[in-house]
């Protein structure tokens, strides 16, 4: 009697386990986004913008960063292996719409207007800023920019910010900024180290960087008043944005992200991102 009681008892575990275990397996295939089902986690990237993704030394194979991270992080998290597309920084969501990536991580900002083709989850903040030569004590605001060349990354929101101001200059009948687009951010810098432009507007985080490896080189003479967000852009699908969404809500729960800001030197509050910020 005992014996068949050990039997009926172990069939029952045996029956929970298999249920649980099945249950487990269906949850893990639902926070599995369904581009990765192949195994690989394939990223479009400019690999110019430190420290969110970068070569760290000229003629290095191996792209490093904070968003690199985040990327090794999610594929760990689905059994899968990355990819990274790298191309100018313009040509990234194209590369998306082609199926030549899965997912865009680039120190991309949410814009509603590359939301009408694409999700986009937002996961960062940061702000815009105007970065110019250190010893500049003339140019301390946006409209200080009349008259003056201004470089910029093609491709990038910051063109029509820059835009935008040329209008308000001409409406006012003073001289406009001259716009220089270039392919990539570290470009950009380099105008104004060199002194062919009077300043550019980037990203908080890069800007930061930057003014780093460049000591005393660099100021941030103005931050523009609205909050940006860096987020993960996907091919329109209610499934993978979850996942996505899933995979990294599992990052901040478990303090693995903590630690990816630990290492690049980040605010441990720009990740406190909420659906109001339009994931």
């Amino acid at each position: 009697m005992r014996s068949t009681k050990t039997r009926i008892t172990r069939n029952v575990l045996s029956a929970i386990a298999g249920l649980l275990g099945i249950a487990a397996g269906q949850a893990h295939a639902a926070d599995t986004p369904s581009f990765v089902q192949g195994g690989t986690f394939r990223v479009c990237t400019a690999g110019e913008f430190p420290p969110m993704e970068f070569y760290e030394k000229p003629g290095d194979k191996t792209l490093v960063g904070f968003e690199i991270d985040v990327a090794e992080a999610l594929a760990k998290q689905w059994g899968a292996k990355t990819d990274y597309v790298v191309g100018d920084f313009k040509g990234l969501l194209p590369s998306l719409d082609s199926q030549r990536c899965d997912a865009v991580l680039s120190g991309i900002t949410l814009r509603p207007e590359r939301l009408q083709k694409y999700d986009g989850i937002a996961y960062f903040k940061t702000s815009t800023v105007m970065v110019t030569a250190a010893g500049d004590s003339e140019t301390k605001a946006p409209e200080d920019l009349s008259g003056k060349t201004v470089a910029v990354e093609a491709g990038t929101t910051f063109e029509p910010t820059l835009a935008a101001l040329n209008a308000s200059l001409a409406k006012a009948g003073r001289p406009e900024a001259a716009l220089q687009p270039y392919p990539s951010a570290a470009a950009v810098i380099q105008q104004i180290l060199v002194g062919r432009a009077a300043a550019t507007i980037t990203l908080d985080t890069t800007a930061a960087y930057r003014m780093a490896q460049t000591p005393g080189r660099l100021q941030v003479p103005y931050t523009y008043p609205d909050k940006e967000y860096y987020a993960i852009y996907l091919r329109k699908d209610a499934g993978d944005r979850s996942a996505i969404k899933a995979g990294l809500a599992a990052l901040r729960a478990d303090g693995r992200m903590q630690d990816l800001l630990k290492k690049w030197n980040l605010s441990a509050q720009a990740v406190d991102v909420d659906d109001a910020a339009g994931q």
